[in-house]
């Protein structure tokens, strides 16, 4: 990932939206959000490799690869969750971005049940 690609964007989209705040304050919520969202399709480019790296360790370990998906779902969910939440809170509606937190928590823990019941019968069958 380029990092450096992405603070440029971001420092141009902060500077754009400063402008924009006291120019024409309709567009500045338009620029923040599209800001983010060039920020976020470039840091999704790279995240082909985390997949990679998953697949690799399924290969290695012969790990179920359903509990692998659940993972990457549970990762997903944070970091859309998350940044949906700061995009609300940029937007002055942090209301909004708390439920978007909790809706998130939820989703997590759905998917979450399923990995901790294989968990317990683990340890059920251990005992």
């Amino acid at each position: 990932m380029d990092i450096f690609k992405i603070v440029g964007i971001a420092i141009v989209g902060c500077v754009c939206t400063l402008v924009l705040k006291n120019t024409q304050s309709q567009y500045a919520a338009l620029s923040t959000l599209a800001t983010g969202i060039i920020v976020l399709i470039i840091a999704l480019a790279s995240f082909s490799k985390v997949i990679l790296s998953f697949q690799a360790i399924i290969d290695r370990t012969g790990v179920n690869s359903d509990l692998f998906a659940s993972l990457l779902k549970i990762i997903g969910i944070g970091y859309i969750t998350e940044y949906s939440q700061s995009v609300c809170d940029d937007l002055g509606s942090g209301s909004i971005g708390k439920k978007v937190s909790f809706a998130g928590k939820i989703a997590i823990f759905l998917l979450a049940l399923p990995i901790i019941e294989n968990l317990i019968n683990v340890i059920v069958e251990i005992l």
